[in-house]
């Protein structure tokens, strides 16, 4: 989609610019919002169900995150960018690209397909690679902590009051 974007801004004339417009945005609703759902649904359910678990290790919680992100930013604006774009290309031709409203979502839209990919790429990174290891718990509360041994104390207990009271 990126290498798209910017031959919409090279198009040399209407036709050229609104169908690279509607290539990007059949591209968007059938190929890429649907299939990130399902990676976001079967990533889930591999990590339960594998030795891996859900938040256990850094890296699975860092790809979870990058992934309901970068579906979070393609449902609540590519989408609408991508709706207007091509809206704003086919009510005003090629004049559209010297918009200053278009200028700004084509770029807002540019930089999204930047972080959506450059997320791709750490997270192939960190699933290759396993950085930062398992997330430790926090300390243990009061409650939680392991109770004195009482025989220890019912033993040494005498021994120290006859010591400290000896004269």
């Amino acid at each position: 989609m990126l290498l798209l974007l910017i031959f919409v801004k090279k198009a040399e004339n209407a036709e050229q610019l609104y169908y690279s417009l509607q290539s990007i945005h059949i591209l968007d609703e059938n190929l890429v919002k649907f299939p990130a759902l399902a990676t976001l649904f079967t990533g889930i359910l591999l990590s339960v169900w594998t030795q891996w678990g859900l938040v256990k290790y850094y890296w699975v919680v860092i790809k979870l995150v990058l992934t309901i992100l970068s579906i979070l930013l393609g449902i609540f604006f590519i989408n609408d960018w991508f709706a207007y774009l091509l809206s704003t290309a086919k009510e005003h031709g090629f004049a559209a690209l010297q918009g200053s409203d278009f200028q700004t979502k084509w770029l807002a839209t540019v930089l999204a397909a930047i972080f959506n990919n450059a997320a791709y790429a750490l997270m192939v990174f960190i699933t290759y690679f396993k950085p930062f290891g398992k997330i430790r718990k926090g300390p243990k509360s009061k409650a939680r902590r392991k109770k004195p041994n009482v025989r220890l104390q019912l033993y040494f207990r005498p021994c120290l009051f006859t010591l400290l009271h000896m004269d």
